[in-house]
């Protein structure tokens, strides 16, 4: 029984990876892009988003949070926030064929900023509490984001604008700009009033927006993680640390 206990959040962690695995399926798949297909590559990376929230959780909570897990976690995440999004980004420059595919390939820059992300993040004991980069879970959330909003509306950046985010999303995951993130405490106005607007933010954009206002969302996260550490008092350090 302790065995099994033990594992449990390990199981949480590959249903992670295999909705990521999921998701590049249904962006490749057939070869073909759809409206039906975008959307589920899209969704698989929400699902991974849920399961990496709760594969953490659930081993504080059981007691059972090990080495193993950590790795498990990130190598998981490579897949499901790092290839799996740059896949959708992909997609959505081949679908409007005004690119050769061999550029359109520049795009999976963030998968390998992703990996080389996550790995800095596993010998970072200064990230415990906040962020240094963007995290590719919210990366992840952009690009599924924009292609359950492309599924719905048919409205598909411009290509050239797409690999401009790709590059400059890139150049965050990989950078030093700290940036909060949601744990920790205290649970303050003083200390996370800005982590607090952020989150209204995010909750208005949707309801006016759509998948289009979590999109947008995400590109508020750094604006207003520059605030948190300029302003509350929980911040109280520089936006780029020494």
């Amino acid at each position: 029984m302790a065995g099994i206990k033990k594992e449990i959040p390990n199981i949480l962690t590959l249903c992670n990876l295999l909705c990521g695995c999921l998701s590049i399926l249904c962006s490749i798949g057939g070869g073909e892009v759809s409206a039906s297909s975008a959307s589920w590559a899209s969704i698989f990376i929400f699902l991974a988003a849920v399961f990496d929230l709760f594969d953490g959780m659930v081993a504080r909570l059981l007691g059972v949070a090990g080495p193993l897990g950590k790795e498990l976690d990130s190598l998981s995440d490579v897949v499901s926030f790092g290839v799996a999004p740059s896949f959708i980004a992909y997609q959505m420059i081949v679908f409007q064929e005004k690119m050769p595919d061999w550029a359109a390939v520049s795009v999976l820059v963030m998968a390998l900023a992703s990996a080389y992300r996550l790995g800095k993040f596993n010998l970072d004991e200064e990230q415990k509490k906040d962020f240094k980069g963007m995290p590719t879970p919210a990366n992840a959330l952009f690009w599924a984001a924009l292609g359950l909003h492309a599924a719905k509306t048919g409205f598909v950046l411009n290509v050239y604008f797409i690999l401009l985010l790709s590059l400059l999303l890139a150049l965050l995951l990989v950078s030093n700009f700290k940036m909060f993130a949601f744990k920790g405490g205290p649970w303050t106005w003083r200390a996370k009033g800005m982590v607090y607007l952020f989150l209204v933010a995010a909750v208005v954009l949707f309801c006016v927006f759509g998948w289009l206002g979590i999109a947008a969302a995400i590109i508020l996260y750094p604006v207003f993680s520059l605030l948190h550490f300029a302003f509350d008092k929980e911040g109280g350090g520089k936006a780029f640390p020494s």
